[in-house]
């Protein structure tokens, strides 16, 4: 019986050592990959077309209502669900820079590719310096 016991206490130990089944790896964006100037315009001018409206040019959003993407302590922090709001939509509320939203996130639409171009350009526009996304990180995310 305690040989069972110290495998079984052994086996726990072991699980969650290796953060059992749900952890997921988080995707970052502090690699530095060069983005070209042209991938740059092209996810700028995705930005225009999907995300200027409610975020606005400068991407500092409207307060309370819909959350800025310039300076955003969530995009550095939270990444992978910014681009799953982007890419499946959601309801659900956030906190941005202290101030909670709780606006209705449409899905985009956009391409896996596509979202890669916009947010490469959001992550290196208005003062943000918060790296890159590959194509790999974004087709990662399911729903």
């Amino acid at each position: 019986m305690k040989i069972l016991n110290l495998i079984f206490v052994f086996v726990c130990l072991l699980f969650i050592s290796c953060g059992g089944p749900d952890k997921k790896k988080e995707i970052t964006s502090k690699d530095k990959v060069a983005i070209s100037p042209e991938n740059l315009e092209k996810g700028a001018q995705l930005y225009r077309a999907k995300c200027m409206n409610c975020h606005m040019k400068t991407g500092k959003g409207i307060s309370k209502f819909y959350p800025p993407l310039a300076n955003s302590d969530y995009l550095e922090k939270n990444l992978e669900d910014a681009i799953y709001m982007v890419k499946f939509g959601s309801n659900k509320p956030i906190k941005v820079n202290g101030v909670k939203y709780n606006s209705l996130m449409p899905a985009s639409g956009l391409t896996d590719k596509e979202l890669v171009l916009v947010f490469n350009y959001i992550l290196n526009s208005w003062g943000n310096q918060l790296g890159s996304i590959n194509i790999e990180q974004v087709e990662a995310i399911k729903r």
